[in-house]
């Protein structure tokens, strides 16, 4: 497939974008549903504390494939020039 060069536009509210601190994945057979939220460190308990819907991606499987690959490949890079990222540990 030739590389096609495309020139992106956006408003400057779009280009601001916006903050997540939690994403949330869920599929079905034609799709898969990605919900990025952001969840307030400053709540007083989860009950008070609710999660905001910042943004929601609706993908086939084919382009999920593709941003998993993606995602996967900046990673890399990313630790590369940078160093490993430490994950906390899960809480059981």
């Amino acid at each position: 497939m030739p590389e096609r060069k495309m020139q992106i536009t956006a408003d400057n509210e779009t280009r601001r974008g916006h903050y997540s601190n939690l994403a949330l994945i869920s599929h079905r057979q034609e799709e898969f549903v990605v919900d990025f939220l952001f969840v307030d460190p400053q709540a007083a308990s989860p009950q008070e504390g609710q999660a905001i819907l910042e943004s929601r991606m609706i993908l086939n499987p084919v382009h999920m494939k593709r941003l998993y690959q993606a995602i996967g490949e900046n990673l890399q890079r990313y630790e590369k020039n940078f160093g490993k990222i430490a994950l906390p540990p899960t809480l059981t």
